[in-house]
């Protein structure tokens, strides 16, 4: 064989072995077995819980016009009353006898005060007839030969057809409250019923428990709640638990927190397209119980793959494991 004819066969092997090699290079390769879920929508609510007290919107405590003693009752706890009808009688005291403030007067006069919410204290009966001054349900009275002094409160009027909720917030929640935001009212005392309520105003101020030995509590923020619907099961006094919606991402798109992972400061979830993964950066929102919201990157109804493997890459293909 001559050198030309070795040279030509030298030129098709080579020329075969590039066409095997791009052909080996070429075959399907065999796609890596994944778990799949999709990414859905729902309504995401944030939300924080926090204690309160029901009380009467409206409500009033009520004080004598003079120092004296308690002669007689017009009305018990629980009557209805209207504006002017008389709650009980005091008989003065003589001016020279006339005692001085007791504990047990102002400790009354601390627990009419302590429930009257919003209310206002009117005095009422300088000619020894203490009156209503609003209508409604007598919440409270002095009994029959209890001194009741000028101007301390002494009997509690609301009417309690209008509840709310004086709620305690703290610090580290404040700037997460806004008016008009909706919430649901649970009380013990009530069972499982839920009440819906509406934040009506948030104190200008924090206040901050100290307690006997000097140490001070955490800053708290009062927030008025009001309660709407059927109250049925609520009474003024009665300890609850509120739990205010502070945001609302209606029909949000989610995904199960296996799909997101992150590389760099960026996150990504692979998709599925025509049976290959796609890399898709994505920015997230809230993350919930077992999922994460997306706000940025994805829609919802879109094959995502779960715990995606090191190895995979962008383009690589992929079927879902059974």
């Amino acid at each position: 064989m001559d050198k030309k004819a070795r040279a030509v066969l030298g030129l098709t092997a080579a020329l075969l072995s590039c066409v095997l090699a791009w052909a080996w290079m070429q075959r399907p390769t065999e796609p890596q077995r994944v778990r799949v879920s999709k990414s859905f929508s729902q309504d995401i609510y944030n939300s924080i819980s926090v204690p309160g007290t029901v009380e009467a919107e409206a409500s009033a405590a009520v004080a004598s016009g003079i120092t004296g003693e308690v002669v007689a009752l017009c009305v018990q706890v629980g009557d209805t009353v209207r504006e002017g009808d008389a709650l009980f009688t005091v008989a003065p005291s003589e001016e020279s006898n006339t005692p001085a403030i007791s504990a047990a007067g102002l400790e009354q006069a601390v627990q009419v005060l302590a429930g009257a919410g919003q209310g206002r204290t009117a005095v009422s009966g300088a000619d020894g007839v203490v009156r209503a001054s609003c209508a409604g349900t007598v919440l409270s009275l002095p009994v029959e030969g209890q001194t009741v002094y000028q101007g301390l409160p002494a009997a509690r009027i609301a009417d309690l057809s209008s509840l709310c909720v004086r709620a305690k917030v703290p610090e580290t929640y404040v700037q997460q409250l806004s008016l008009s935001q909706n919430a649901n009212v649970t009380a013990t005392a009530a069972g499982d019923r839920v009440y819906a309520a509406t934040v009506g105003s948030i104190a200008p101020v924090a206040t901050r428990a100290v307690s006997l030995t000097g140490e001070s509590g955490t800053a708290e923020v009062e927030a008025l709640l009001s309660l709407n619907g059927n109250l049925d099961g609520l009474r003024p006094g009665y300890s609850v638990t509120a739990k205010i919606f502070t945001d609302y991402h209606p029909a949000a798109v989610v995904v199960p927190y296996e799909a997101v992972f992150q590389q760099g400061e960026q996150e990504y979830v692979f998709t599925i397209e025509n049976g290959r993964a796609r890399r898709t950066a994505i920015k997230t929102g809230y993350l919930l119980e077992q999922a994460t919201e997306v706000i940025e990157g994805l829609e919802a109804n879109c094959a995502v793959i779960l715990s995606p493997p090191e190895t995979l890459g962008d383009g690589d293909a992929v079927e879902a494991a059974a």
